[in-house]
This record gives structure tokens, sequence and C-alpha cells, in this order.
């Protein structure tokens, strides 16, 4: 019995252990000071590999960059000369003129060129995908009649990229503090008893006016009702990727990350901050997760856990980026960035290639799937007429921009207005500013400010939303933000209502995050289904923008010059396009003055977006070249009809351009895709629990979603979706059953060939007993279960060691139906038996007792067996009074 109870406790252990997450892919070493680095895009990688790469240029293949399967790294070493002189790959423009003699980059660009290798890794590609079909030896048939192909897309080998050291900027504003420790204060409150409800005794939270404000009422982010549920952020991880974070501080370390957390700028596990400026990361990761303590504030999502990512200490290359941006995407849910290019009102940039295939990445593949949510800041450029269209990482498509608004629900001078950005949320303006942690063990601070703190606020925010609803995507995100934003400022001039009937304003976007909005809506939100994507042609254009003002009309420079392309309704059925989202116009102007240009573009209902707002400070000559601006203003607007893009040149006769030509991308849900419900009216809070309660986390309960059958259901209609693994439970307990009844039928017609042939030691040597040669139709490999008891005590260690590689679960007890109330209770224990908190040990300890139970059973089995067929015994057949005579023979006949 002990094989089988041994076998059935493996099956059981391996059926009910919850999958195992993807650890994070450790950071590619990095040596500026000695090489030279390069990137390649090998587009098929059954044509070639890396290392053959390496072969042909002669250089040394460092490894995959991050979670992008067809970046690969490559180091040259420099030369002793190189060694000796400044490193001029830091600033400048002339570290790009630097590659025209660069011996790496021509060696690739002969190698690409070569028609003989390109035939080669065609030929391979075509051998390894008609093996794949069975066709092995056509390829080369089908070679001969080839023709190589003119479009270098298609090439199996693709762009190479020499990695140049680059700063990323913080955005926050800089202030000037000479105090900083726990006794710090900022702008008192009256206070309402509100932290008394919610056990909060911080002494800081009465400065905490984002998160209760009592001065101006309503004025605040409308948190209160949702942590009254119990609503913490539990489950819940968001990255700061910034200056570090300090993990000793006594308002974080209870909520730190460490596995979702590195140090690129001095490669290390843990991104403590060194520098005499790196507390930005530190103040953020507050924001959303100070811990609920005697210290400081709390965080939006006090359960929340913060990881910190450091790349803001020093210049990093786009390797470095890309792999700070998919760091531990699988677990990590949220990416807080209040960081990019400089906000001067002339600088234009933004991600691209490699950078891009890591945001792409991220929101395709990070989550299982589900997509990373990123939050970026909209910069701190106002005041220098900046805007954020012109920052590549606020305007894409896959991030989320969140700009600032001030204490009075006013915009602030320094956030950047733009057609790409969301939402808002609270930060600094006037007199008052943000209460947070800072740097040290126990350092407050009370002005943090920009849009580096807003967009940190939504991504607290966002982690209350994800412990509502883990399986959200990140689109889901997006609609949700816009669905739920509140109107501030009424009285704006900018405030337009879109065909939908929300209003957007370039200012704001669509308003104030609200918390319990949001979170409410969340609930019960269907996912949205996939995103396809309708782009236009080219559209040519080559003419002169009118400039400046007319002697006779004075008008001239406001005529601008339009360009309109018709959307059919033929050509979004050809895509299956669904619903509007975003809306990208990638242009090429030349200009003498690129801060002169402005860009319009008319929706066909006649929403206009203002793309490109002059920018006095840009004097750059080189204009546009293939710069993609965004809107998110068209959310849902039907697409069909003519979208006009008009340039405009008001200000200076004298610098003179010509609008070259443009492209429109437009992006949405595909069509019958499940549509998302319009907002209800949020019900009101629960009864606030009692003083002395705190939150506390218990088993995972399942998700509530919508119907996945029924994409109309209406907002009620509720089901409860089971976790996957508890699927597998169920599969291998069907397993297990199975293979015992097997396993004792085979017990019974042949009890020495189950585990054991029943031949000596020395006939063992000689032939495998057990499942092994005894029956053909039944030959296994052995099975090691001495082993598995070895791997189950690692696994545990393992665990004890390293406390935030355990299952994180959520507490949803609101989130429960009455009329689903018995089904729950049934999931749940069931979960509370797979999430046991027994260590391997009392496992082991309390099997083995079973087990001795067992062996001691089966030892009195055996004594019965044994009395039974020993002579005189039940089962013999010599009989009582015959035993003394059967003795006797079997005695003489050993005497002879």
């Amino acid at each position: 019995m002990k094989p089988v109870l041994l076998l059935l406790g493996a099956l059981a252990f391996i059926a009910t252990a919850p999958p195992q997450t993807q650890a994070a892919k450790p950071p590619l070493p990095y040596d500026a000071i000695n090489h030279h680095y390069y990137t390649v895009k090998i587009n098929n990688l059954d044509a070639t590999s890396p290392q053959e790469i390496a072969r042909h240029l002669g250089v040394e293949y460092v490894g995959q960059v991050g979670e992008l399967k067809q970046y690969h790294l490559f180091s040259y070493e420099k030369t002793t000369h190189e060694k000796r002189a400044d490193v001029g790959e830091v600033y400048g423009e002339q570290q790009f003129n630097s590659t025209s003699h660069d011996i790496v980059l021509q060696r690739y660009q002969q190698l690409k060129e070569s028609k003989t290798f390109l035939r080669e890794l065609l030929q391979r590609t075509y051998a390894s995908q008609w093996s794949k079909r069975g066709e092995a030896g056509a390829g080369e048939e089908q070679l001969v009649s080839y023709n190589l192909p003119t479009d270098m897309s298609l090439h199996p080998l693709g762009p190479i990229d020499k990695q140049f050291l680059r700063r990323r900027v913080k955005r926050e504003l800089v202030i000037n503090v000479d105090r900083r420790d726990e006794h710090v204060k900022g702008e008192t409150q009256p206070q309402d008893g509100t932290a008394a409800r919610f056990g909060i005794k911080d002494p800081g939270f009465q400065y905490q006016w984002h998160l209760h404000n009592t001065l101006q009422p309503g004025n605040d982010i409308n948190v209160t009702g949702v942590w009254q549920q119990n609503i913490t952020g539990k489950g819940a991880i968001v990255s700061i990727i910034d200056d570090g974070l300090d993990a000793e501080s006594e308002d974080l370390a209870v909520n730190f990350y460490a596995k979702g957390s590195h140090d690129f700028n001095d490669n290390v596990d843990i991104p403590l901050p060194r520098l005499w400026d790196d507390n930005h990361g530190t103040r953020c990761a507050g924001e959303i997760a100070s811990a609920r303590n005697d210290l400081c504030g709390v965080g939006i999502a006090w359960d929340a856990k913060v990881a910190g990512v450091r790349i803001l200490s020093g210049p990093i290359t786009d390797v470095q980026e890309a792999e700070a941006l998919n760091y531990n995407y699988q677990e990590t849910q949220i990416y807080s960035c209040s960081w990019g290019p400089t906000d001067n009102g002339i600088e234009m940039a933004g991600p691209t290639g490699l950078l891009m295939e890591a945001f792409v990445n991220g929101v395709t593949q990070g989550r299982g799937g589900l997509g990373s949510i990123y939050v970026f800041a909209t910069g701190n450029g106002g005041r220098d007429g900046d805007n954020c269209n012109f920052d590549g990482y606020t305007n894409s498509r896959y991030t989320i921009s969140i700009g600032a608004i001030s204490r009075e629900n006013h915009h602030p001078d320094y956030s950047e207005s733009c057609s790409a950005q969301l939402a808002v949320t609270y930060s600094s303006g006037d007199a008052s500013y943000i209460y947070t942690c800072d740097r040290g063990k126990r350092n407050c601070f009370e002005r943090h400010s920009g849009t580096s703190a807003a967009a940190p606020i939504a991504a607290g925010i966002y982690a209350l939303v994800l412990e509502v609803n883990p399986l959200l995507n990140w689109r889901d995100i997006q609609y949700l933000t816009v669905y739920t934003a509140v109107v501030v400022d009424e009285n704006d001039p900018d405030w337009q209502e879109t065909s939908t009937g929300r209003l957007f304003n370039h200012k704001y976007g669509y308003g104030s995050l609200d918390a319990y909005a949001i979170v409410e809506h969340a609930k019960t939100w269907a996912s949205v289904g996939p995103q396809v994507a309708y782009e236009s042609p080219v559209i040519q254009v080559n003419g002169n923008i009118p400039s400046g003002t007319d002697d006779n009309t004075g008008v001239t420079g406001n005529i601008g010059l339009p360009s309109v392309f018709v959307v059919t309704k033929e050509a979004l059925e050809a895509v299956k396009f669904g619903s509007l989202e975003h809306v990208t116009v990638t242009v090429n102007i030349d200009h003498q003055y690129r801060g002169e240009v402005e860009v319009e573009l008319r929706s066909p209902d006649s929403i206009i977006s203002i793309l490109a707002p002059q920018r006095p400070h840009d004097n750059t000559t080189t204009g546009f070249e293939d710069w993609t601006f965004t809107t998110v203003k068209h959310w849902e607007e039907d697409p069909v009809g003519p979208w006009t893009l008009t340039v405009y040149d008001r200000v200076n006769a004298t610098n003179t351009g010509t609008f070259l030509n443009w492209k429109l991308g437009l992006y949405g849900e595909v069509v019958n895709g499940r549509a998302p419900t319009p907002p209800a009216e949020p019900a009101p809070p629960p009864p606030p629990p009692p003083p002395s309660a705190a939150p506390t986390t218990s088993a995972v309960l399942p998700t509530k979603t919508e119907d996945a059958g029924n994409a109309n259901a209406g907002e009620g209609q509720t089901t409860i979706k089971i976790s996957p693994f508890i699927f597998v439970m169920f599969a291998g307990m069907f397993v297990a059953i199975g293979a015992a009844l097997f396993l004792m039928y085979r017990q019974r017609t042949n009890p020495r060939s189950v585990f054991g042939s029943g031949i000596n030691e020395d006939e063992e040597a000689g032939q495998r007993g057990g499942l092994l040669g005894r029956r053909g139709d039944y030959e296994f490999d052995e099975l090691p279960t001495h082993e598995l008891g070895d791997s189950d005590e690692d696994s545990d260690e393992d665990e004890r060691q390293d406390p935030d590689g355990r299952q994180i679960v959520f507490d949803r007890s609101n989130l429960v139906d009455s009329d689903n109330e018995g089904e729950v209770k049934e999931v749940k224990a069931i979960q509370r038996e797979v999430t046991s908190p027994l260590s391997s040990g009392e496992e082991i300890g309390r099997e083995s007792s079973f087990e001795e139970a067992e062996e001691e059973e089966d030892d009195d089995d055996d004594d019965e067996d044994d009395f039974k067929d020993h002579p005189g015994g039940a089962g013999s057949k010599v009989r009582g009074d015959s035993w003394d005579e059967f003795s006797t023979l079997v005695k003489s006949k050993d005497a002879r």
C-alpha cells in the first residue's frame, strides 16, 4: 500500500498545485566603458541564429534583450584609444554621426545585402516549413524559381542599432527643502473622524487632502467609499520605474516587492537610492502603498505591493529601458512612470524600434495576455509652451497619460495639455502639495509636486480596480477611465461635447479620476474584445503652407492647408472594425521654424482635435519627419466619413514650410466584441466598519464577471468564474482515482508485478522489475518516487525563504451575490484547502503517520496470511494432529 499512497500523494500534489509564474528574466550584463553594443532584430529564427550572426560580424553574443525574443544584443570591444577617451556616447548629436564609419554596422549591411547569404537563409526557412509539414526535400525545388524579396521588411534579418547612453528626465518640479523627517507637516485641514473610522493612526493623514478634503469637500479622489468596502489594493503589484525605492523605509518595507525590483543603473537587485537626489521614486511609491501605521500618511492602496526599477539615476541604453518596461511583467500589473523626454518646449522624442516593441510586448503578453498597464505623467513643460503630443511616451496608445489638477480643481500652468491625455488627478498648485513618505527610515515629505505626483495617484486607483477585478485587460482600464472620469472646472472654454455625449478638454482629458466610481463600475465590467486597426494609405499633399497674414485680407495664415481622406464603411468592414478608440495621424512636414506649425484634425462629426499647438521656443528647422500624433477625443465616435487634417502657420510669413503627406490610423474594438455597458449611478457606500476593525486578507474568491456567452447581459446578471487551477485539481483527482483503481486491480491479479518483481537483489541487477519489463502492454519509465519528497521540501523551503513568491490572496467578500453564496462558500472551502498554511514538514508528518498506520495494518494482514498458509493453519492442508507427523517427515527429508 505504501507505494500506492506515495503515487496518489504525488498526483494530488501536482494536480492541486497552483500554476507557477514565470520568473523575471535577469538583465543582460553591460560594460559601456570597454565595449560598444548593438541590437539586431532577427525576423526569422528558423533561418539563422544569434550565434551565427555574431560569427559573421566578428562580435560577441551577449543574449536576448529582456522578453523580446527577436531582439539580441552583441558587443564589440573598444580600442585602447576609445577606452581612454571621454565617454562620447552619452550626450550630444555627435553620437549619431559616429555610426557612419562603424565597422560592425558596415559588416552587417554587407551581410544583409549578400544575395548568397539571403538565398541560404531562405532555403533554411523553406526547409524548416516543409519539414514541419512532413515534406522534407521540397524546399530546394521551390527555391530555384523563387525571386529574392525586394521589400527589405521581408528579409530574415531586421535592423541593427548601435546602443547609446541617454538620460530620462524626472517630471518633478524643483523645490528646495531643507528639512526631511517624520515630523514634517503639510497644510492642515479640519478633521472629521475619517481617520478613526478606518483605524488610521498615521499623523500625516490630516495633510493628505487629495485622499479626503475637508476644506473643499469633493475636491479629492473620492476613495473613502472604497476603503469602507475593505478594498485596499490587496493582490495588486505596482512597479515604480524611477530613481530607486527605499525598501528600508518603515512606510514601504512591509509592501516592498523584491521579486519585481532591479537596479539597472548599478546592476544590483535591490534598487536602493544612492545619489543625493534619489528620492523621487520613494515619494511616488509612498503615494500608492504607504503602510497604515504610525508614520507619515497612508497610500491610496495601502495593501498593494510596490516594486522598484531604478533607471533615472544615470544614463542608460534603450536595451536597459526595454528590459525595465517588461521586467517581471507576468506578475507586475501596473508600471508607474513619472519621467520622459525633456519638457523644454523644444524636444520631440519618443520610443521607436526596440522600445516600441517592448510596449507592444507588454500589452500583448504581460499578465498572461491581459496586458501590462503603463501610466505616464504628461509632463511639466506647460510654462514653456510644451505639449504632451510631442512626447512619444505620453501620446502612445499603449499608455495612459495622466495630467495634474490643483486642489481647487484648476489647471496648473506647469501641466502639459494634449489630445492624447486621457484624464487628470490631483497634484501641486498654488500653495498646496502632496504629502507622502520620503527616503530614510522614518522620513516624510510634504511638497511632492508636478505631474510626477499625479501619475502615481492614478496607478494607486488602478490598483484598487484590479483588486475587485484582476482579469481586466489593459484596454478595459482605458475604457473605465473614459467612462467614469468626472468633469472639473466646468467653465473652462475648451470643454467640447463629443458625438457620444461625453465632454473632452485638452487640459483635462475626460476629467478627474474618481476612485469610487471606477471601482464600482469595474465590478460588473465586461471585458472588451480584441483590438483591430485600420490604416489609410499615405495621402500625398506636397503643398506650401499659407504663412503669416496677408496685407489685404489678414487671414491667409488662418486658412491653413487642409487635406481630406474619406473612410468608407466597406473599408472598415473589411478589417472587422467595431468601436473606435484611438486615432493617430502620422505626418511629414518641412518647415523652417517647427514651433510655428499647428495641426488640427476634424472628424466626420465635426469634432476637432488640436494635435499640435504652437510651441514658441521650438526653433528647430527639421520639421516633422514621420511623427505620430494621437487623440482620444473621438472615443466611440462613428469613424465613417471625411477626416480633414489642416496645417496652419499663423505666426511669421518669413518662415515657410511644406505639407508633404500624412496617414490616418484608426484603432478600436473588433466588431461584435463584448460591448461595455454604460456607467450606472454608483450605489451608496456601505456602512463604515467599526473603528477597531482593520482590513484583513482572506482566501481567494472566484472573480465576478459577466456571462461570457451573453454579451448583452444586463449589469446585474453575473456568474462566478472559477480559477483555472480548480479545474486542474478536479482533473487530478480523477486521474488519481483511476490510477488507484488500476493499481488495486494489478495488486489482486498479479501482486508480484505492481512495483516490485519479487526477485532477489542479485536477480534485480540483471532484470528490471516492477512496471518495467514485466508486461509489454505497460512499459513505463521508472517512477523516482523517492525524489518526490525532496522536490516538495525544496519547493516549500524556497517559499519560506522568499515570502514574495507565495500566492497573493484577495479579499472580495463584498462581491458575493446572495444567489451564489452557497456555491462561493463551497469553492472557498476548496481553495482554503489548496492554499493551506501548513508547512511541507507538517504535510509530510501527516502523511507519514497515515502510512505508518497502513503499514501496521498491512503487517497484521501478512501475519494472518502467514498463519493461514502455515502448516496447521486455517489454509493449510496439514491439520491439527497431523502436525507432529508432518514435522518429522520434513526433518528426515532434510537429513537425507
